[in-house]
């Protein structure tokens, strides 16, 4: 495959079947009243560790006073989305009280803008890179054993969230690491997971032996909670639907479904909670407000010549956190009466489309 068509194959495969840009919200009504629509009580302190990533650490003068040790999440973010884009989701979760680090590895996937065909030359090799689930699991554990090794966080409350990649990976190392180390992986989150990783998340999922929560939309254009990716390349020379972009990009065993995206990791797993989040597209429903993430999706179009779709939605505020909070708060042992009570709430919200739970 020559490198032009190489570009467009993944200029195919990420980016969506329309582009809009304008952000409109006719009618808001948020449903934000609930305990975690909001910061939380703790000050954020962010900076950076050395081979391990971006750390949040919440900051308040008695927990200093009285050495709190605090619950610990790993975060993996999604494919070619550095870290730091995600700040505002990383703060918001944070200042619950969460120790977090979030890995800076596998971020770069260099130009892939088939308007820009010589910087773009080089980024095929990137890509394939980034998108090694093996080496985003290895990342994983890496930053998992990291936080358990700190004097602030408590081994015995440990999880993981990832979005899109970084979801369906979350699951995969949640299986294998407590397999080694029994009990060590207490929850997971999957926001939009990717059920393209190897191994597949939904053929190991019903081995996870931790509280799991599922989010997906039905407007994502890229992992939709069922049916086939409906990505295609709008903007040059070639347009390739991902019926054939994704099995050209990954390999002859990958398709446009992802395996059954994430309905078929919820109907296989053994225990589970599924919110299906209404009008989010892929980048928003692992937002605050939609902003930060929509910016995310505005620089992979200059960057790689992605377009994501934007779905109008009648409220601004995005559901996922709140609910991940209110799970965490539950599983962890935090606040598991004001955490089960704001879940419970989830099947009344206008936001969510329909909740499941096995």
């Amino acid at each position: 495959m020559n490198q032009i068509m190489r570009l467009a194959v993944i200029v195919s495969l990420l980016g969506a079947s329309q582009a809009c840009y304008g952000e409109s919200y006719p009618g808001t009504t948020d449903a934000t009243s609930n305990t975690y629509g909001k910061l939380g009580p703790y000050t954020v302190l962010m900076s950076e560790v050395s081979d391990q990533g971006l750390l949040l650490v919440p900051h308040s003068a008695e927990a200093t006073r009285s050495r709190k040790k605090w619950p610990g999440l790993v975060f993996a973010h999604g494919l070619c989305g550095p870290a730091r884009s995600y700040s505002d989701t990383l703060e918001r979760l944070c200042s619950w009280g969460f120790v977090i680090i979030a890995n800076q590895e596998q971020e770069d996937c260099g130009v892939m803008n088939i308007r820009q065909p010589l910087q773009s030359l080089g980024s095929h090799a990137k890509f394939q890179h980034c998108a090694d689930s093996m080496i985003m699991a290895g990342n994983i554990r890496k930053n998992l054993h990291y936080l358990a090794s700190r004097s602030d966080v408590n081994p015995e409350a440990l999880a993981l969230i990832g979005h899109s990649m970084g979801g369906g990976v979350s699951i995969d190392v949640a299986v294998s690491v407590n397999a080694d180390h029994a009990d060590l992986v207490k929850a997971v989150i999957a926001i939009a997971p990717w059920n393209g990783a190897h191994p597949t998340p939904s053929s190991v999922v019903a081995q996870i032996d931790a509280p799991l929560l599922l989010f997906c939309s039905m407007t994502d254009s890229l992992c939709p909670c069922s049916g086939p990716a409906t990505i295609t390349d709008t903007q040059g020379p070639f347009t390739t639907p991902a019926s054939i972009g994704i099995p050209m990009l990954f390999g002859p065993g990958a398709d446009a479904h992802w395996n059954g995206g994430v309905d078929a990791i919820y109907k296989n797993a053994a225990t589970a909670t599924l919110m299906k989040v209404d009008k989010a597209n892929h980048m928003t429903i692992a937002g605050t407000d939609g902003v930060q993430m929509q910016h995310l999706a505005y620089q992979s179009t200059k960057l790689y010549g992605l377009n994501f779709n934007n779905p109008d939605r009648p409220y601004t505020m995005i559901p996922t956190l709140e609910y991940s909070v209110a799970f965490l708060y539950d599983v962890l042992d935090i606040d598991r009466r004001e955490g089960r009570k704001v879940m419970e709430s989830a099947r009344k919200d206008a936001r969510i489309s329909e909740v499941r739970s096995k």
